[in-house]
């Protein structure tokens, strides 16, 4: 039997243990799916560099100053609806430059704690068995920012 979720993963990152895969559409969906998330929440994508997001059609100059000032990092930018990161996790950059970018989301079911460790991750998502170690966590979220109008959404 195949795995439909064989193009998930589980990973760390700077701020909180993930669940990613890469940016398509089917993905989008298992992820929403394996996590019970309200699809009104809407998933980031994590990049590798600023070359891979300036790809993305919803990327504009303004959002420019603001990738200057916070990345790498933990601060989330979003533009034109649509959050974006880079992180500031060596290893895990190294992966999204081999990868690509990829559709991430806190590693939990939807409204519950975040996992702390890839063990409590495991056991709670064990259909997903793709998982990286890429370093420490802070265990702290990302900051959130909306370019058009600079409001912190979430410190």
């Amino acid at each position: 039997m195949v795995n439909k979720y064989n193009e998930l993963f589980i990973s760390t990152t700077d701020t909180v243990l993930g669940i990613g895969g890469p940016v398509k559409e089917e993905i989008k969906n298992l992820i929403y799916q394996i996590k019970g998330r309200d699809r009104n929440k809407k998933l980031i994508i994590l990049a590798g560099s600023i070359e891979q997001i300036r790809a993305f059609p919803e990327w504009n100059s303004k959002a420019e100053g603001y990738a200057k000032k916070y990345w790498p990092g933990a601060t989330t930018i979003v533009v034109n609806n649509q959050g974006f990161r880079i992180p500031n996790q060596k290893k895990l950059i190294d992966y999204l430059i081999k990868n690509g970018p990829v559709y991430m989301s806190s590693c939990n079911m939807s409204n519950a704690p975040v996992c702390e460790t890839i063990e409590e991750a495991r056991e709670i998502f064990p259909e997903i068995t793709n998982i990286y170690n890429f370093g420490e966590m802070s265990q702290k979220p990302s900051v959130i920012i909306r370019v058009e109008d600079g409001e912190i959404l979430r410190k």
